[in-house]
């Protein structure tokens, strides 16, 4: 029989305890959602030429982590950019289009609102 002194035993738990620590860090590090993240003028600028406009755009708001506008002419909006700086596509629906951005959706819509 293979018996296994008082040390050997905690230097065990000892070390499973240690990786187990580690890793919590490192999923909660990896699956974090960034808060307050840093949105440039570039971004919102492009995104309110490709949303047709200061003037075009009625309403922005979230729905479910999406952010939802409300378009006065959906003509001028240029949807295949969109979907291009878009991380999951783009829904129409009349003059609603939603859509979401790696970046965080209340920042993007503060940042637009402060603009129209």
């Amino acid at each position: 029989m293979f018996l296994m002194s008082k040390e050997t035993i905690a230097m065990i738990i000892a070390a499973a305890l240690a990786l187990l620590t580690v890793l919590i860090i490192v999923f909660l590090l990896y699956f974090r959602k960034p808060k307050g993240v840093k949105i440039d003028e570039e971004f919102i600028n492009n995104l309110l030429n490709i949303l047709g406009g200061n003037n075009n755009i009625k309403e922005v708001s979230v729905d479910n982590g999406r952010l939802k506008f409300l378009v006065d002419d959906l003509d001028k909006v240029n949807l295949n950019s969109l979907k291009e700086v878009s991380t999951s596509g783009v829904f129409v629906t009349g003059n609603v289009i939603k859509t979401l951005f790696k970046l965080d959706s209340q920042t993007i819509k503060k940042a637009i609102e402060e603009r129209i």
